[in-house]
């Protein structure tokens, strides 16, 4: 696969929380957006994306050796999930450990691709999309507040993107003892396109303009800045980071 990340601070804010990290010769890309209105947000997705990297780098090999595809998949579902919460725990501890540090949170959405698949795990509101055959799906669901009320039909999609509650996550990494990530595998078919964002794109843009803009195609950088610039141009109120990833043809 080939990724290409881009971060923007907005027009809004004065600091960049974001952060993010990728590695093509590893088949990996790891997004967080530390919480807004918390102190240190920047220190915990920080945090997030250096220990998730550190795990994914000396575990990942060995977690593979003599194993098919389909175990390669199921292991590493499994092995996602378990440095999540290590991860989690490596945050939260900072916390424990020095006061000022208390209430930092981060979001987190990361990829790893695993023969012709890919494995997608996120904690928060961060998101991934798959581009595959004209259409962009969304294919996290958000811990959030909204998302948990459009889920059991208490309003609408369109309702929830103009909510006062629409920035309120269920949970994040660092701001409890105990996190439940989701995991899941999603097929990576040659030329498919996976985007990875914080909440400073998706909040701006809807789902339709970022299929619009998704299907311009080109290359990966280009696409990048225009997805930033357009999430500029509709107000920029956040911290705005997206990573692409595509499938090589």
């Amino acid at each position: 696969m080939r990724f290409v990340g881009l971060s923007d601070t907005g027009r809004k804010r004065a600091e960049n929380e974001d952060r993010f990290a990728l590695s093509e010769a590893e088949g990996w890309a790891v997004l967080c957006d530390g919480m807004g209105g918390r102190a240190f947000g920047e220190v915990a997705s920080a945090m997030s994306v250096e220990r998730l990297a550190e795990l994914i780098h000396e575990c990942l090999p060995r977690r593979l050796e003599r194993l098919d595809r389909d175990e390669q998949a199921a292991a590493m579902v499994n092995s996602v999930d378990e440095w999540v919460r290590q991860v989690n725990a490596h945050v939260h501890s900072k916390g424990l450990a020095d006061e000022r540090y208390r209430e930092m949170g981060t979001t987190l959405v990361c990829l790893l691709e695993i023969a012709h698949q890919v494995v997608i795990a996120h904690v928060g509101d961060s998101r991934a999309y798959r581009l595959h055959g004209g259409k962009l799906e969304q294919i996290t669901d958000d811990h959030s507040v909204v998302a948990a009320r459009v889920k059991d039909q208490q309003i609408t999609a369109a309702e929830a993107k103009v909510s006062r509650e629409r920035n309120i996550i269920t949970q994040a990494i660092g701001t409890a003892s105990q996190v439940r990530p989701d995991v899941r595998v999603h097929p990576a078919m040659p030329t498919d396109r996976f985007l990875l964002c914080s909440d400073g794109l998706h909040d701006m843009l809807t789902d339709e303009e970022l299929e619009r803009i998704m299907l311009q195609g080109g290359e990966l950088n280009a696409l990048a800045h225009r997805l930033v610039d357009a999430a500029n141009a509709a107000g920029g109120r956040d911290n705005i980071t997206v990573i692409l990833c595509e499938t090589a043809g």
